[in-house]
């Protein structure tokens, strides 16, 4: 299966030598899908950052035991 693969690429490599117009919009393709990588890390962080800080609020919460009681006593 190895070589099966192996032999896929060095096809697509011979194919994208003989057509210069395919190795231009391989090229134009990678480099929108590094801008879009780029993008989504930046939006994957904020994410990432404001989960973080709820569940530094909600550690920082205090329990149900810990409050003091409503009502009559």
């Amino acid at each position: 299966m190895n070589i099966a693969i192996v032999r896929a690429f060095i096809a697509l490599r011979k194919l994208v030598a003989t057509h210069k117009d395919i190795s231009a919009q391989l090229a134009a393709l990678r480099q929108e899908l590094s801008q879009r990588i780029d993008e989504h890390d930046t939006q994957l962080h904020a994410i990432y950052n404001a989960v973080e800080t709820l569940l530094d609020e909600k550690a920082t919460t205090p329990k149900c035991e810990d409050r003091p009681r409503i009502g009559f006593t």
